[in-house]
């Protein structure tokens, strides 16, 4: 993905946030030559960071975690597949002691 490309995308997503292009550009090039970020790294982390900002929902592929992590394909899924667990054991200790109460039924 070329440069132009990138800050024509976050542009087009985010611009109707009223962030200039001028700022994602700045962001881009600051993320690439001053971060050190590749430049899809970069395109993706700006995707993560101005979507929380705005509210905007991200879908990432594994392949883009695990470059925005620096970590390879195989240790992404892994941390992916613990944060899972770690959610679902979460979740179960939250509904410990819960009562369910339909008095119509379910349907």
């Amino acid at each position: 993905m070329t440069t132009e490309i990138a800050i024509k995308r976050l542009y087009g997503t985010y611009g109707k946030f009223g962030i200039s292009k001028d700022l994602i550009t700045r962001l881009y090039m600051d993320g690439i030559g001053q971060q050190g970020f590749t430049p899809l790294a970069t395109y993706n982390l700006l995707r993560m960071s101005l979507g929380v900002e705005f509210g905007q929902q991200e879908y990432f592929s594994v392949k883009e975690i695990a470059e925005m992590l620096e970590v390879s394909e195989e240790e992404a899924r892994e941390r992916i597949a613990q944060l899972q667990e770690q959610d679902e054991a979460e979740a179960k200790e939250n509904m410990q002691g819960w009562q369910w109460f339909f008095p119509k039924g379910i349907k």
